[in-house]
């Protein structure tokens, strides 16, 4: 029987290492209620529903920070369609999508965490989730499968906005790291899921910030309003000492070169290329030396 438990507040741990290694160790993640500050979290969100606007994916006449749905309108990222593209595009142009996973309240607590310097992926993710179609929801997985790399990377994973049990929001297989790399398949259609599981979920406020290794199994929760899409986002982190992938130094999905990324930024804007000027043991491609790997 699968159960559920609330996240625990790891607020108290960042200012003692052996303490924050201990539960990442034996629970696979880290939570740290309102770790963010309230306002850039909103302004992102209300950037990428007035792109979301600006595509005709919201329902005409609302306010554009509700997130209202077009009705009948439904894209996702596995479906690829040229609408979706087209948004996420613009989506990834926007600064402050990339510039939030760098925020000092973050990297303080990974610097703890690794007991060095962090290095930052810059391909962000931006989750989008329409409601209903729930055969798209996000399975169980391993981020180490797409990500590759070293092994030692952990995701943050931020909600924008509030998300309650209506909206799902991300749950956690307590402890499920320490099982190792598995196969990735096994994982994702639930026969490598064991019956006890304890999946760590609650509901999450603006500001709260979930980090987990990339070994813990973690899957996406169902949005099950009748029309708002849900936002949150994901960003990779590792020590500078540890080798990273290079395919963890493009944009997401490859729906993009960098230079259309950056091509409204200012030119001499420091977030452009950061990567280029740290010294990382960059693997080619795995993609490219074994296989594609399944879509993150």
């Amino acid at each position: 029987m699968r159960t559920e438990s609330p996240f625990i507040d790891c607020t108290d741990l960042i200012a003692d290492r052996d303490r924050l290694l201990e539960h990442s160790h034996n629970n696979g993640y880290i939570f740290f209620p309102g770790l963010l500050p309230v306002e850039p979290v909103l302004e992102l969100r209300r950037q990428v529903f007035r792109v979301a606007e600006q595509h005709e994916l919201l329902a005409p006449d609302t306010d554009p920070d509700a997130g209202i749905r077009r009705s009948g309108v439904f894209v996702c990222e596995q479906d690829r369609s040229e609408t979706y593209i087209r948004f996420y595009i613009d989506v990834q142009k926007l600064r402050l999508f990339h510039e939030l996973p760098h925020h000092e309240r973050i990297l303080r607590v990974l610097e703890v965490l690794f007991g060095t310097s962090v290095f930052i992926h810059p391909r962000h993710i931006c989750h989008v989730i329409f409601p209903g179609e729930h055969q798209y929801t996000t399975p169980p997985h391993q981020d180490f499968s797409p990500v590759r790399g070293s092994q030692e990377t952990w995701t943050v994973w931020t909600p924008l906005g509030d998300c309650d049990a209506e909206l799902g929001g991300l749950a956690i297989a307590r402890g499920s790291n320490r099982r190792g790399h598995l196969e990735d398949g096994g994982v994702r259609s639930w026969k490598s899921i064991e019956d006890n599981t304890e999946w760590a979920w609650n509901p999450f406020k603006t500001g709260d910030v979930l980090m987990f290794h990339s070994l813990t199994i973690h899957r996406g929760r169902d949005n099950m309003t009748d029309d708002i899409i849900r936002l949150a986002t994901s960003a990779r982190y590792q020590s500078v000492n540890e080798p990273v992938d290079e395919d963890a130094l493009t944009v997401h999905l490859g729906c993009a070169k960098w230079e259309e990324v950056y091509s409204e930024w200012e030119t001499d804007d420091p977030l452009k290329y950061y990567w280029n000027a740290i010294d990382m043991d960059v693997l080619p491609a795995y993609h490219r030396r074994w296989r594609k790997p399944i879509d993150e």
